[in-house]
């Protein structure tokens, strides 16, 4: 009797409850449903019978509902499954990347709620795998269909680089990966760079130039001749030069006074003759032989020079870190490149002077990789190229460059200094004239010989100092032009001076102890 009862009591309950939850089913269907994944993410959805859900591919949802379902409707069953696991429970799989959406009704055909769904590619590894390499870096990692979608911020550009190399190990291509993520403070680098050369230059000439011949009749009988060619400088350059020469078919003749004619051109045969009293002179005459072998000359040249000089180029430009910057002071030159059927010629530019092009990357702990060039070009007629330009017509001089330039790519902390490239070269020409056998007399072998000796050194250096730089004020910089006054006339007429005064402006050099000339200052 009593367990008869104990039942009666329970089927009482339970139909109280099922009577309850009938009446508030109508209620309940506009609540919050619940939609879990089952492996481990938790979802939660809205008010409403319309929701929507993203799953990565491979992975499954548990949707929640407030009342009983009896039928599941997917509209594109190959992207996303739905299964009733339960009257109120369903398990939604996503099996390819695509969108698609799934309804839920009740016994009495009346929609629960309709499911918007889209499944993306699983890249569960790659967010695991950036979270254990840069575990200081805050990288959210999302699926577009095929693609990779990195957000978040990170410290500097060579973590967003990494980030980047390895979210596209699990891609296809490399533009699968969408990169969005953003540098926590971008940092701006200024970049020094000192090229420094001198150039020692030493020319030395001496030459004997003998040319001797005496000859009768118009034969020679001997025949003595040496010149200085100057084989590595071309030519004599200058210095000192020294000459003789004798003249063999112009010999004295001596004349005795005649009185017929009143002139002295009566022929002394005999010596000590004399005719009329007169006396007797001597005058230059001409006599056998020719003008051009009857001659003798010598002639010492010598030349020496010392040349030194010094180029100095001190390129500054500044860029943010991860973007290119170029310098150039200097200009450009035309340079015919073709010509076209009616003669009209294309010209194309050549950039000279001081360049500078550099990439700056901030790494950690404040080291900067650089990525770097530089150059100190100038026009030269050395190398030149002439062309002609048809008769009567000036030539086209196309002038050559003579270049120093260095591309590296290097990695040192800011204020730190490296010589990122170095010369030294050293260049000797010589040439030696003689004749051979009277060069190896004794003492008189020298003026048989002729030197032509040239030397050229050269020492380069290119150095590289990269800052971290920051705005300041404008009250704290200084140009070439601040504090400069031109003359005024009575000064430049009588003291001879281009400006007044070129001084330091006050602002400055405010709070600074030491203080002293700077800028552009003209004596």
């Amino acid at each position: 009797m009593k367990l008869s009862l104990r039942r009666s009591l329970v089927a009482a309950c339970l139909a109280i409850a099922a009577l309850a939850q009938a009446v508030a089913a109508p209620a309940q269907a506009q609540t919050q449903a619940a939609v879990t994944t089952a492996a481990p993410m938790t979802v939660n959805l809205g008010a409403g019978n319309s929701q929507s859900i993203t799953l990565p591919r491979g992975q499954s949802a548990i949707v929640d509902l407030p009342i009983d379902a009896r039928d599941v409707l997917v509209t594109n069953p190959q992207v996303a499954d739905a299964v009733l696991r339960s009257p109120r429970r369903i398990y939604v799989m996503g099996l390819q990347p695509g969108a698609t959406d799934a309804a839920f009704f009740d016994a009495a055909g009346r929609r629960i709620l309709a499911l918007n769904i889209r499944v993306d590619e699983n890249f569960t590894a790659v967010s695991q795998t950036l979270a254990r390499l840069m575990p200081d870096a805050r990288i959210h990692v999302e699926g577009a269909n095929n693609s990779i979608v990195l957000s978040g911020r990170v410290a500097n550009l060579t973590e967003v680089d990494q980030a980047v190399q390895v979210a596209q190990q699990f891609v296809h291509a490399p533009e699968q990966v969408v990169n969005l993520l953003q540098v926590a403070g971008k940092d701006q680098v200024m970049v020094k760079v000192r090229v420094v050369e001198m150039q020692r230059t030493v020319i030395k000439q001496l030459g004997f130039n003998l040319n001797a011949l005496v000859g009768q009749a118009g034969g020679p009988q001997f025949l003595l001749g040496s010149a200085a060619t100057f084989g590595v400088n071309g030519a004599i350059l200058g210095g000192l030069n020294l000459a003789s020469q004798i003249d063999s078919t112009l010999q004295p003749e001596v004349f005795a006074f005649d009185p017929v004619t009143g002139k002295n051109d009566l022929p002394i045969v005999c010596g000590g003759c004399n005719n009329g009293g007169q006396a007797s002179i001597a005058t230059l005459q001409p006599t056998a032989g020719s003008n051009g072998l009857n001659k003798g000359s010598a002639a010492i040249e010598a030349f020496e020079r010392v040349g030194l000089i010094r180029t100095l180029a001190e390129p500054n430009l500044s860029a943010v870190s991860g973007e290119s910057a170029k310098f150039l002071a200097g200009g450009e030159f035309p340079v015919p490149t073709g010509e076209d059927s009616t003669g009209r010629v294309t010209i194309e530019f050549k950039p000279f002077g001081v360049g500078l092009g550099f990439t700056p990357v901030v790494l950690s702990e404040g080291r900067i990789s650089l990525k770097i060039s530089t150059e100190v070009s100038q026009l030269t007629n050395q190398g030149a190229f002439t062309l002609s330009t048809g008769t009567g017509n000036a030539p086209l001089t196309i002038p050559g460059l003579i270049v120093r330039r260095a591309e590296t790519t290097v990695e040192l902390p800011s204020g730190g200094s490296m010589m990122i490239a170095g010369l030294m070269q050293e260049q000797t020409k010589q040439d030696l004239d003689s004749l051979p056998g009277l060069m190896n007399l004794p003492v008189l072998g020298a003026l048989f010989r002729s030197r032509d000796y040239q030397e050229g050194e050269t020492e380069l250096v290119v150095i590289v100092t990269p800052y971290l730089v920051s705005p300041t004020s404008p009250a704290n910089f200084q140009t070439p032009a601040d504090g400069f006054e031109v003359a005024r006339d009575a000064q430049t007429y009588l003291l001879g001076r281009m400006n007044d005064a070129n001084h330091t402006p006050p602002a400055a050099i405010a709070g600074k102890t030491y203080q002293g000339p700077v800028g552009y200052v003209i004596d």
